[in-house]
């Protein structure tokens, strides 16, 4: 029997228990729409997880951290004069500990693959920013001009003189009027008040430092430019302002009543950036070596997308139960086309066809309500997903998630491109395994008692 006789006659057999084939075939369409649609749950927790990861870091930095680098906070800690040893200061290391001076970062420079080293520092004094009436609060490192040239400004340019600052994103909605600050209120209560336009604007910075010795609050204002606004890249930029470095090195310094010489003590933080994913696989071990503490981002991913790599297996597995149970419609429905097409089966044998071809004929037929019940459990879980996204943004879009911008609103779902053509195959193969057994049964049966069968 050739290929294209076995097809029409798989294809007609089907045709003859249409009303059969529909109803199984539903079951097979239930659990792959499961599938499609908890698989595509889990990787829409894995995108929007994984689209911001490392705050607009570059998957090539490296960040390294001294062991015993006070390291910056997110609103600048007020520093006490007098306890300089215990604040990362060079009192608190132990001889023998590396540390993170240009000495070493040269050192750093000299490693194949690397692209650009530049430190860090912490503003390590309560920092306040005023505008007008408005007071802010941000997160203030102080950067040489390198650091800034993978960013973007929306407005004005990322380059920094003495006394300017480059703002992130998302700083101007930090500020808040005075009266509000008075009352208790903070920038997620500002009540409605317009974020400033800080394009070229003039801030003042009020530093503060607490003094153990007589209890008292000293304060020092600053006054600076801003030079730009960032783009929004990621956590990482748009809550953070960014000023010299020796800006912050001179401002620490009052803050800890003595004069600081990260160059020689070492910096808080350096960034790294490679040349390439390979480079900085490479670079990082290297660093390592060096008993220095390394955040690399693209490690962090990995660990993330392997995380919900499992999350994606699991919710699959929950669905895949689902067609599990379709599996035995499907072979219940072969079990009973063998008792109604006993007599066929033995004179199909009686004209010359082989248990091979009698066994391609129901394997054909399982596979066939599989792969119907796959697109069709497909195009289900499409339409679901849709329902899904639309049902989620007008979610975020009301009152429980503070209502939203639209264009903020994401997607809770996300279909993978592999995903469809692996739910069509992964419910044909079930089809297929699932006749197995009762083609087997049909291709062991005697022509003679076949053909004798009432």
């Amino acid at each position: 029997m050739t290929f294209p006789d076995l097809f029409r006659l798989i294809i007609a057999n089907l045709k003859r228990m249409k009303g059969r084939v529909i109803m199984t075939a539903l079951g097979v369409v239930i659990g792959t729409a499961a599938v499609m649609v908890l698989v595509s749950l889990g990787a829409g927790l894995q995108k929007q997880a994984t689209e911001s990861f490392g705050g607009g870091a570059s998957l090539n930095d490296l960040r390294i951290h001294s062991i015993t680098s006070g390291g910056g906070m997110p609103y600048g800690p007020v520093i006490m004069e007098g306890m300089e040893g215990k604040v990362g200061g060079s009192d608190q290391r132990r001889s023998d500990e590396p540390v993170l001076n240009d000495e070493t970062l040269d050192a750093i420079r000299k490693l194949d693959g690397v692209d650009l080293v530049t430190p860090i520092e912490s503003l390590q004094a309560g920092s306040m920013l005023r505008y007008g009436k408005l007071v802010g609060y941000s997160s203030v490192v102080g950067v040489e001009p390198a650091f800034l040239e993978s960013l973007t400004a929306e407005y004005g340019s990322v380059e920094l003189n003495r006394g300017e600052i480059v703002l992130g994103a998302y700083i101007p909605e930090n500020f808040y009027s005075e009266e509000m600050r008075v009352g208790g209120m903070g920038p997620m209560e500002n009540g409605g008040v317009d974020p400033p336009e800080l394009e070229g604007a003039r801030l003042t910075m009020t530093l503060q430092r607490y003094s153990a010795e007589d209890g008292t609050m000293s304060e020092k204002t600053v006054r600076m430019y801003v030079s730009g606004i960032l783009e929004s890249s990621g956590w990482r930029t748009d809550y953070t302002a960014y000023i010299p470095l020796r800006d912050v090195i001179e401002y620490n310094s009052w803050a800890m009543g003595k004069r600081l010489d990260p160059s020689r003590e070492g910096y808080q933080d350096v960034l790294v950036r490679a040349a390439s994913s390979r480079d900085a696989l490479q670079i990082e071990s290297q660093i390592r070596d060096m008993a220095f503490i390394v955040q690399s981002e693209r490690a962090q991913l990995e660990e993330a997308n392997s995380f919900f790599t499992i999350i994606q297996a699991i919710l699959g597995g929950i669905g895949a139960i689902a067609l599990l149970v379709a599996a035995f419609g499907i072979s219940n429905t072969m079990l009973m086309a063998i008792l109604e097409r006993t007599r066929e089966i033995g004179l199909m044998k009686a004209v010359g066809a082989s248990n091979k071809d009698v066994m391609i004929v129901f394997l054909g037929e399982s596979g066939g309500i599989g792969l119907l019940g796959g697109i069709g459990g497909v195009g289900l879980g499409l339409i679901l997903n849709v329902v899904l996204n639309l049902v989620g943004k007008s979610i975020q879009m009301g009152d429980t998630f503070g209502g939203i911008d639209p264009d903020m609103a994401t997607n809770i779902t996300h279909t993978p491109v592999w995903l469809p053509l692996f739910g069509v195959i992964f419910a044909t193969s079930i089809g297929v395994i699932s006749g197995a057994y009762p083609a087997s049964r049909a291709a062991g049966l005697s022509p003679i008692k076949a053909l004798k069968y009432e």
